[in-house]
């Protein structure tokens, strides 16, 4: 047979088979393959295939094979969700994403039809998702159902260069010497709202505290026009908002149902109200007194190109900024008051105490420098925000594979953080489960991404100090002029089922009140 003519692939191949089979065979093996694909007879062909034949499975060996175990811990979800293992109508995803860190560690990884989601969990894993760019993961896909109630080109509708030009609009509004501004009037609604109670009742503390900090909401962000003149008409519609974004608008945000079509229909009047609103504004001369709220700082806001916000862009920033701020404030400061009722004895003479204290140094006058210094007050929410945070889950969409430790996360994939359980890490926090606002002042949860309730990073929310600010006030003033007791003898249950952010069984924060006989500086 004449010497096979071949390049160093083929010869290394040709000469590694021929010492593990003999030339003889070799031969054989071509003469059978050629009977039966003629073109193997070539003995380029034939060498081309043989190195493929054993190249291939090498390349995948040690390519995919390597790339595949590097991906985070699998974990499976259907056979325990079909048997009720995680309780996902008692715990929400809450019992899910813990039995998966408790069994994989720091990150692991499910799947949903062909959607990836790896949960990240503790400081170090945590950083993986606060800590990229906006080139390697985003916030647009994952939040893409709220696009039919804040607008079209908003926020996470936007373009990344609009997106942050729109997000630093906000934080103008929600932070500095426009806070001070807005110390005054929550402390003006809450007053005239509480003053309606009388010396002694009983009421439903969740459903009073939603419409009071809608109240304030929009005496701050939305303007003296809508609270005075509109609110009613704008009250019943923005719970129409809210009735059309529920669990099912998170993964069909379109779907042609009756909560979606009121939903639709509410967007579009709020949209000719806030207009008409707005263009009044703009028709105001120069020397015109302007108003200190939220919507004329939108009104004034220049893009980086010199163009004002439309007037659909400040609608659509006016909701979007209502909805980061009403819900989950109404569900904080409810569960801040009911966790400190739970432990009254021991809270309320020492939160008592520090209202005085503060209170004397400023003249008995609650203004935005008294809210600052009441620190035990503050710790009170902190650690209420701790135990039940309102968003349970944070997402990032992964544009460029992440690295953490030995594992990549991949392209594709939705990297997740789960507040309440990252929360309730035992090596951060002692006795996890207790509401202990003490812990703070210990120094626990000091440390960078330990404590995530507001998120971290870039995109931390811009409403955590406008928080702060509301649910302190309101507490402020109901701790020194109201003796609680909760109806129920326990603090209520999570409900996961009514809403996409997570607040206290509505039908279970009934709270009876008494008037102080001395009250402290009211």
């Amino acid at each position: 047979k004449p010497k096979r003519q071949s390049s160093p692939m083929s010869a290394f191949v040709t000469q590694a088979t021929e010492a593990v089979l003999g030339s003889a065979v070799l031969a054989r093996v071509q003469a059978q393959a050629a009977a039966v694909v003629p073109v193997l007879g070539s003995d380029g062909v034939f060498l081309a295939a043989l190195a493929a034949v054993i190249l291939i499975p090498l390349i995948y060996l040690f390519v995919f094979a390597e790339f595949k175990a590097r991906l985070p811990p699998r974990m499976s979800i259907l056979w325990p969700a079909l048997t009720g293992q995680f309780e996902l109508q008692k715990t929400g995803p809450i019992k899910m994403v813990a039995d998966g860190f408790k069994k994989h560690g720091g990150l692991f990884r499910i799947k949903v039809w062909s959607q990836g989601f790896c949960f990240v969990n503790g400081p170090a894993a945590n950083a993986v998702m606060f800590e990229a760019n906006d080139k390697a993961l985003t916030q647009r896909e994952c939040y893409s159902f709220t696009v039919p109630v804040f607008g079209d080109g908003i926020v996470y509708d936007a373009e990344p260069k609009v997106m942050i030009q729109q997000l630093k609009f906000v934080r103008t509004g929600l932070a500095g010497a426009a806070m001070k501004t807005h110390a005054g009037k929550i402390l003006q609604e809450t007053t005239q709202f509480f003053g309606k109670w009388g010396d002694s009742g009983e009421v439903n503390l969740f459903h009073e505290l939603c419409e009071l900090t809608i109240m304030t909401a929009s005496r701050c962000l939305l303007g003296r026009e809508v609270r005075e003149k509109i609110y009613s008409r704008f009250a019943d519609l923005y719970q129409s908002l809210e009735r059309g974004m529920t669990h099912l608008s998170v993964f069909f945000p379109r779907l042609p149902t009756q909560a979606h079509a009121k939903r639709d229909a509410a967007r579009e009047e709020i949209a000719k109200l806030f207009s008409g609103i707005i263009a009044k504004r703009r028709a105001q001369d120069e020397d015109d007194v302007k108003e200190d709220d939220f919507l004329q700082t939108l009104i004034d806001a220049r893009y980086r190109d010199g163009s004002s916000p439309t007037n659909e862009d400040i609608t659509g920033l006016l909701l979007a900024a209502l909805f980061a701020g009403q819900h989950t404030s109404s569900i904080t400061s409810t569960w801040t008051g009911l966790l400190v009722m739970s432990k009254k004895k021991d809270l309320i003479p020492r939160i008592l105490e520090e209202q005085k204290t503060v209170l004397d140094k400023y003249g008995g006058k609650l203004t935005f420098d008294a809210l600052n210094e009441m620190e035990l007050l503050h710790n009170c929410m902190k650690e209420a925000l701790r135990l039940f945070p309102p968003l349970v889950l944070l997402m990032r969409k992964v544009q460029q594979p992440q690295k953490f430790g030995e594992y990549v996360v991949p392209r594709g994939d939705v990297l997740v953080a789960c507040p309440p359980v990252s929360h309730r890490d035992e090596s951060i926090y002692s006795n996890p489960e207790e509401f202990d606002p003490d812990r703070f002042a210990r120094g626990e949860g000091s440390k960078k991404h330990e404590y995530i309730a507001f998120g971290a990073g870039r995109h931390a929310c811009l409403g955590e100090k406008f928080a702060f600010l509301q649910v302190k006030t309101i507490w402020s003033i109901l701790f020194r002029m109201y003796d609680f007791e909760m109806v129920n003898p326990t603090v209520p249950p999570v409900d996961f089922t009514s809403s996409i952010v997570a607040g206290p069984h509505p039908d279970l924060c009934r709270v009876r009140y008494k008037k102080r006989d001395n009250p402290i500086y009211l």
